[in-house]
């Protein structure tokens, strides 16, 4: 039994469509987002090319893996936030406007 906390995710587009998953710990926002049937644009998937950037509109996230000795957590009260989807982890319950759109998965 994995009693590990999970967040809700909410994703925000535009023109005002909503979904929202849950985001495991230590588990990319991409990824949680794939597992609950949710695909978002993406590149390199290990945060150099920034196609899975989105803005933080509420939550706090954290660098899913070793981050340089100057980031830490980001906070949507930083302003302004502006995070790469593949690259963190849900550390509270967040929402999240991504710049590129999401699709369903199709089904199997």
């Amino acid at each position: 039994m994995n009693d590990a906390p999970r967040f809700r995710v909410t994703l925000c587009a535009d023109d005002g469509a909503r979904v929202e998953f849950d985001a495991a710990p230590r588990q990319s926002l991409v990824k949680a987002a794939a597992r609950a049937g949710y695909l978002i644009t993406t590149g390199c998937l290990q945060g150099r090319c920034a196609i899975c950037r989105a803005t933080l509109l509420r939550g706090v996230v954290a660098p899913l893996r070793r981050a340089a000795p100057n980031m830490s957590a980001v906070h949507a009260s930083d302003g302004e936030a502006v995070v790469r989807l593949c690259s963190v982890v849900a550390g509270s319950d967040l929402e999240l406007a991504p710049f590129s759109p999401w699709r369903v998965a199709a089904a199997p």
